[in-house]
């Protein structure tokens, strides 16, 4: 899950001499040693909980001092190479800073998973509210007097899981993944990797097939989740499903994409791309292998960039738009300005070009590789 959320960690772990290289740098060794003395002086604090948690918060004078120590480190051609062109570029998960030179897409990299790391903190540890606070939030209530308890145990399995090749950056890790395990909320982690499981067959069929002959690469559906405990596919759901199976049957495409994730009402046992998949099949008869699950999006924005991702990559045929299809109100939405514009300010660009459809129902999507960038302020889905 850590590596999907906050790839540079990984990143940062697995490129040859970086984690030696911060090992051995005096002040990454100071400041390691500092905020360790601050989560230990944490057990006394106060006001309890919020002062348990925000010890783990990276504070803007820790993250310089990693930014100079990352510059350090990268002064050796060598190394930087091996971590940012080697691994960081090629993987396309720092697609928003791709035009820059390779010390500053490090340090960009860097604040943002520094920044990604302090907003799960807030967020699942103090409570604070998260851009939908309705489905995304902390399942605890931190007025409870047994909270400061769970925080506090959750310091102590954090500190225990040490290693004795830690950096300066694993403790901090451990604490942020470990509550969103506490909340319940591993959702990053679900259905991977995506070209096996319930895709496997879909993805096989994608290699043999002779894509070329259909106008679209794929018909996507984006969820509509219900709010009520019992329904497995909202209503609107029903209603795009239609239209996709109809599209399908008229050789749209070769496949069906569906995009939701664990959404609707908060905390669902459903999924709405398996719920969406299951009545595909029951109920129109299609193949299970002309049917591609994205599991994983939480909202209208990330269904576009997580079908883009899907888009951009193999087995999927290039050079082709998909075909969105939807209910009339929500194509008026995701055609309009107001989308883009909320794609801009949640994402940081749109993932995908937009542009009406042949029937009022639909719109063709051309995918954009910036939806290759991981966002560490989305925990859920990354």
């Amino acid at each position: 899950m850590a590596r999907r959320i906050v790839p540079l960690m990984h990143d940062l772990a697995q490129a040859p001499g970086w984690r030696a290289a911060l090992r051995a740098d005096a002040d990454m060794q100071a400041l390691a040693a500092e905020r360790l003395a601050r989560v230990n002086a944490a057990a006394s604090c106060a006001p309890q909980p919020s002062c348990l948690a925000q010890a783990w918060l990276w504070s803007e004078a820790d993250q310089a001092r990693v930014s100079a120590a990352l510059h350090r480190i990268g002064a050796d051609r060598a190394l930087l190479s091996a971590l940012v062109g080697v691994r960081m570029r090629p993987s396309r998960l720092y697609a928003r800073h791709d035009e820059l030179d390779d010390a500053a897409l490090l340090d960009a990299a860097w604040r943002e998973a520094a920044g990604g790391l302090n907003h799960i903190v807030a967020v699942y540890s103090l409570g604070e509210k998260p851009r939908y606070p309705v489905i995304d939030s902390m399942i605890f209530d931190s007025r409870d007097a047994a909270y400061p308890a769970v925080l506090k145990s959750h310091t102590a399995v954090t500190l225990a899981e040490g290693a004795a090749e830690d950096t300066v950056l694993e403790p901090a890790l451990r604490y942020a993944m470990g509550l969103l395990a506490a909340n319940e909320r591993a959702n990053a982690a679900e259905y991977l990797p995506l070209s096996s499981g319930l895709n496997a067959a879909s993805f096989a069929a994608l290699r043999t097939i002779r894509q070329t002959s259909y106008p679209y690469s794929a018909v996507l559906v984006f969820g509509h989740g219900p709010e009520d405990a019992v329904s497995h596919t909202g209503v609107l759901g029903h209603l795009r499903l239609r239209l996709a199976a109809t599209q399908l049957a008229k050789g749209a495409a070769p496949v069906i994409i569906l995009s939701g994730g664990r959404v609707h009402p908060n905390r669902t046992g459903y999924n709405e791309a398996v719920e969406m998949r299951q009545e595909l099949i029951s109920l129109y008869g299609v193949s299970p292998t002309r049917i591609v699950i994205e599991p994983h999006a939480r909202h209208t924005t990330t269904n576009l960039r997580n079908c883009a991702r899907l888009l951009l990559a193999a087995p999927f045929a290039q050079g082709k738009p998909a075909l969105l299809v939807t209910d009339p109100a929500t194509h008026a939405y995701i055609a309009g300005e107001g989308f883009a514009a909320r794609n801009r300010a949640e994402l940081g660009y749109e993932p995908a070009r937009v542009m009406p459809g042949p029937d009022a129902l639909s719109l063709r999507i051309v995918p954009d590789a910036h939806s290759y960038h991981v966002d560490p302020l989305d925990p859920l889905d990354p």
